[in-house]
């Protein structure tokens, strides 16, 4: 018989096999991984779903303000006084315990009930600068 023809048994070479089981191995991981770790990402709420009933958001800009705002957090409350500059100065609350809905460097995001906002406008409209101040939380 020629050796051509005959069937013998070969058998995989041991690399073989353990890459093969390697491999196999590291596609289990990967779709184990995707499987358990993927969540659906949570959808912020926007920022009139965060406003309680009854108010509103306000920006009150940088330059609005007569003293540099403190180092307030989302969720803060703070009590803003209007002010007026020069020889017959004086202040003037004008809005109590507004929440902050968010900060950066170019102002404050407040939610105000209707009293206070207006108030608000009605100081900047008259030309007073506004003052921001941060209340104790106990």
């Amino acid at each position: 018989m020629l050796p051509a023809l005959t069937a013998s048994r070969r058998r995989l070479p041991a690399r073989r096999v353990a890459l093969g089981a390697a491999s196999a191995l590291l596609a289990l991981g990967a779709l184990g991984a995707q499987l358990g770790g993927a969540t659906a990402p949570t959808a912020q709420p926007s920022l009139a779903q965060s406003l309680a009933p009854s108010t509103w958001a306000m920006d009150l800009p940088v330059a609005w303000l007569a003293a540099p705002a403190p180092r307030v957090r989302t969720g803060d409350l703070i009590d803003v006084l209007a002010v007026r500059q020069g020889d017959r100065a004086y202040a003037v609350p004008v809005a109590y315990a507004a929440r902050v809905m968010a900060v950066d460097d170019h102002g404050i995001v407040l939610e105000l009930d209707e009293e206070g906002a207006s108030a608000i406008a009605i100081a900047r409209g008259g030309g007073l600068l506004l003052v921001p101040l941060l209340r104790s939380a106990r």
